[in-house]
């Protein structure tokens, strides 16, 4: 690879369905718009020092691109009726047409790379549905 290889990549990052989302408005148009999509969404905190630890895991799943799968970072601050659930930070957050479906609070690297495998390979409705899962 490449030098300038290695620079283009930030970019490719950066072109994968991924987006921070500042309001609650825009949380609820985020769960409409990709009601057919698996939505990870990433609570963390900019005053959070554990969720700088889960970044680079988040980074190489978003660069890996998988089909119907969206990241979202959404700051717990600027949401305080969407995170009202979230007690700790990183919580990483699985939502299924428009519905919370799973989460994992004090997120880890490898907890959040299995949830996300389990929730992009199987569809709730084709289950039966089910509530939040712990």
């Amino acid at each position: 690879m490449s030098r300038a290889d290695d620079a283009a990549a930030p970019s490719t990052i950066a072109s994968k369905p991924s987006f921070d989302v500042d309001s609650e408005s825009a949380f609820a148009r985020t769960l409409r718009e990709h009601r057919d999509d698996l939505l990870v969404v990433n609570y963390t905190a900019s005053w959070c020092k554990h969720c700088e630890k889960l970044r680079p895991t988040l980074d190489a799943l978003r660069a890996r691109g998988d089909r119907g799968v969206v990241y979202v970072d959404a700051d717990v601050d600027a949401l305080p009726f969407t995170a009202q659930h979230v007690r700790w930070t990183p919580t990483v957050a699985f939502y299924r047409k428009g519905r919370l479906v799973d989460d994992v609070p004090r997120a880890r690297p490898q907890q959040v790379s299995d949830r996300v495998w389990l929730h992009s390979t199987i569809d709730p409705d084709e289950r039966g549905g089910w509530g939040v899962m712990r």
